[in-house]
């Protein structure tokens, strides 16, 4: 009995000593556009249901050549798609099935390619209802002419001030870069009280110079540094940067000027793992990987520095989280290349073409 006795005394400080880890997703949508034609969005038209699209020929076809050109895949998907109610349900289903089938279901999900906040409502309503949820969404990128791809955020950590977008400041490289998303900045409430500053990001896509991309890192560095001394940030969501850009010289010095710290299997290179496939044209390879997506963290959040904060980020926690089979796409011949399985609309299957990456906030002190 006495043995009994301490072993269970053992197993009772064990786990008082073990804290509830924070998780932190970042997962693109891929198009998370609701059924509902907006008038202030011309470039919402691809994701109307197909009676809508007739009903209103040929205006809608004149809309879709302008800003899709007259022929080619984009131009042909928007007069055709069905983007109907039971499809749009079918994709908020598929998302909300990964995120449900992870290990522990995340404290905050940093969501890019939200059309607008009723997406994420619709999310949460219809199948994450006992998640206790709370959304944020904006809705502010490229206005006015905006396609609708914001960045957005669940989060069971309660609100600890007033969400903020920040336009990306593209300087005189603006014309080149274009529009691109805003940066979202949700101050939120750790368990212990501690505020943790998150940072949603979807930064220029790799059709633009790589100095569009680090003028976005610069605008990020730039808030980062303006919270107050000590505050603990993170930084989540679709960066973009490719495999060929992330372990160069230029993007370590983008964070070590920014005071970021980063898992090192996100700039590894373009060998699996990654959350998304990259296409090599140089070398007319397919079979290659980036981490587009990556969390960054503040140095108050690492564990190799002094901190009197009671958080630090484990950057070894960070990596893909590949759970559901509708994730997994094998090649068209079968060989078994593996890639993320973009939602088909005409099936059903899929969900997106990233793979969500996770990270653990973990307490230094018990």
């Amino acid at each position: 009995m006495r043995l009994i006795f301490i072993l269970a005394s053992v197993l009772l400080i064990t786990s008082e000593a073990i804290a509830q880890p924070v998780t932190i997703v970042a997962y693109n949508a891929e198009n998370l556009f609701d059924t509902e034609d907006d008038p202030t969005n011309p470039r919402d038209d691809t994701y109307l249901p197909l009676a809508v699209k007739d009903a209103n020929r040929p205006a809608h076809d004149a809309l879709c050549e302008q800003y899709n050109g007259t022929t080619g895949f984009y131009a042909e998907e928007c007069k055709t798609l069905n983007w109907d109610n039971q499809t749009y349900t079918t994709k908020l289903k598929r998302y909300a099935d990964v995120l449900s089938a992870m290990p522990v279901l995340p404290d905050v999900v940093v969501i890019p390619e939200t059309e607008n906040k009723k997406v994420l409502d619709d999310l949460v309503a219809q199948n994450l209802a006992t998640a206790n949820y709370t959304v944020v969404q904006l809705d502010t990128s490229d206005k006015p002419d905006s396609r609708g791809i914001d960045v957005g955020m669940l989060t069971k950590l309660p609100l600890a001030g007033t969400p903020k977008a920040h336009v990306i400041d593209f300087g005189s490289a603006a014309k080149e870069c274009g529009k691109t998303r805003d940066i979202l900045e949700v101050p939120l409430q750790l368990p212990d009280g501690t505020t943790l500053n998150v940072f949603g990001v979807h930064f220029p896509s790799g059709a633009s110079p790589f100095e569009c991309r680090a003028r976005a890192v610069k605008t990020l560095s730039t808030l980062a540094a303006g919270l107050p001394a000590g505050s603990l940030a993170v930084a989540a969501g679709d960066f973009n940067v490719n495999c060929n850009e992330s372990p160069t010289e230029g993007f370590s010095r983008l964070l070590q000027r920014g005071n970021w710290y980063v898992s090192p299997l996100a700039t590894h290179g373009c060998n699996a793992p990654g959350s998304t496939k990259y296409v090599d044209r140089v070398m007319d390879n397919w079979n290659t990987w980036s981490f587009l997506d990556m969390i960054l963290v503040s140095p108050e959040l690492s564990a190799t520095r002094p901190s009197e904060q009671n958080w630090f980020a484990d950057l070894g926690s960070f990596g893909t989280v590949v759970v559901h089979p509708e994730q997994i796409a094998v090649d068209e011949d079968n060989k078994g290349f593996i890639e993320p399985r973009r939602f088909d609309p005409k099936t059903g299957h899929g969900v997106s073409d990233h793979w969500p990456v996770m990270m653990r906030l973990l307490q230094r002190r018990s």
